[in-house]
């Protein structure tokens, strides 16, 4: 009885201690497996971290590096100064006259007046694309009645040697005859890409409206390479707008809609520019893509003040809303101005009372 008991007891105290013992390992295992998943975790915590310093120094390498997609909207500008090689510069005059234009120095808004003639402007124009002086130029678009910056308009200007900066009013007419709107409208369009890049990486909450010209959407070529590049980046459609002004639109063809088309189906918003008649097929325009209507300040004021208005201001903004568009009043240069606008309920305004054009170098 004594050596069974003792025997009982052997066996208890054995399974025991086994039972520590597998304890322990489990113990140690469970550590071990705690420790890796702990490892793992901080590996990837690294791994994000090497991510997003990859990312950011992509984002700081300069665009021409970066990105090739880039190098293949100029071809466009390229093909056209190639084709105009064995042309003497400046051998086009705008109507075949020496016209004049005229070119307003830098910072100097009412100064010195450089006068040019249309030959002249033209070799300017070409030596600006060889040299890429087309330089960006913002002028913000604010919401109200707050007035806070939402959007930022984008122009181009053609700065000459001497300093001087000619406006689109003043090149476009030279540049049309010429055929080369659509090679500015490539720097141009680089140029605002590479804004918005710089914009979302600082994660800045504003959008960009870029201007296309006529010249340039009824290019083939040109939207060809244009549609693919922008598929190529759609996800700057969050915060890029494309503005095409009214008339373009209008006498658009077959062709015109469907690269608006296209455009639209990689996300993709569109504004309507320079609008002479508030007689608009909304439901059509916002079929195409545009939830931006831009009118003049002073066309508004004519339409829809007064003691007999033509325009029902009330039922215009609600067919806007069912539409989900948006109406920007531009050329708004004064408070008195503004503050009869404000009773119409006007979405957004822009105009030199909230800030005028102004180079990109100033909003870096």
């Amino acid at each position: 009885m004594v050596l069974v008991l003792l025997a009982g007891i052997f066996i208890s105290w054995h399974i025991a201690v086994a039972g520590r013992l597998a304890a322990g390992r489990a113990e140690r295992r469970l550590r071990e497996v705690v420790r890796r998943v702990a490892l793992l975790q901080e590996e990837a915590e690294l791994a994000r971290a090497e991510v997003d310093t990859l990312r950011n120094r992509l984002d700081d390498l300069p665009d021409a590096e970066r990105l090739s997609g880039e190098l293949k909207v100029l071809q466009g500008l390229l093909k056209q100064l190639a084709e105009r090689k064995d042309q003497p510069a400046g051998a086009i005059a705008a109507n075949g006259k020496a016209d004049t234009v005229v070119a307003v120095p830098t910072g100097a808004r009412g100064g010195q007046v450089v006068m040019m003639e249309s030959g002249e402007l033209l070799a300017a124009i070409e030596q600006a694309l060889r040299d890429e002086a087309v330089e960006l130029y913002l002028q913000p678009v604010v919401s109200l009645p707050q007035r806070k910056r939402r959007f930022y308009e984008c122009f181009s200007r053609i700065v000459l040697p001497n300093g001087s900066v000619i406006t689109p009013e003043q090149y476009i007419p030279v540049a049309e005859q010429a055929g080369l709107v659509a090679a500015i409208d490539n720097l141009l369009l680089v140029r605002c890409v590479q804004l918005v890049r710089r914009a979302r990486r600082d994660h800045l909450e504003v959008g960009f409206f870029c201007n296309i010209s006529n010249a340039s959407l009824t290019d083939v070529d040109f939207f060809q390479d244009f549609i693919a590049f922008m598929a190529e980046n759609r996800q700057l459609a969050e915060t890029l707008v494309f503005e095409f002004d009214y008339a373009s639109i209008a006498a658009g063809d077959y062709i015109t809609r469907m690269n608006l088309q296209r455009l639209r189906g990689v996300g993709y918003r569109f504004s309507l520019d320079q609008v002479h008649d508030l007689d608009l097929d909304l439901e059509e325009l916002s079929r195409q893509g545009f939830r931006y209507v831009k009118v003049n300040a002073h066309l508004l004021h004519e339409m829809a003040r007064g003691d007999d208005p033509v325009l029902d201001m009330r039922s215009f903004k609600g067919a806007l809303d069912r539409y989900a568009m948006d109406l920007i009043v531009e050329k708004i240069e004064s408070e008195d101005m503004l503050l009869d606008l404000l009773e119409l309920k006007v979405d957004f305004g822009q105009g030199y009372l909230f800030g005028e054009p102004r180079p990109l170098v100033d909003k870096q």
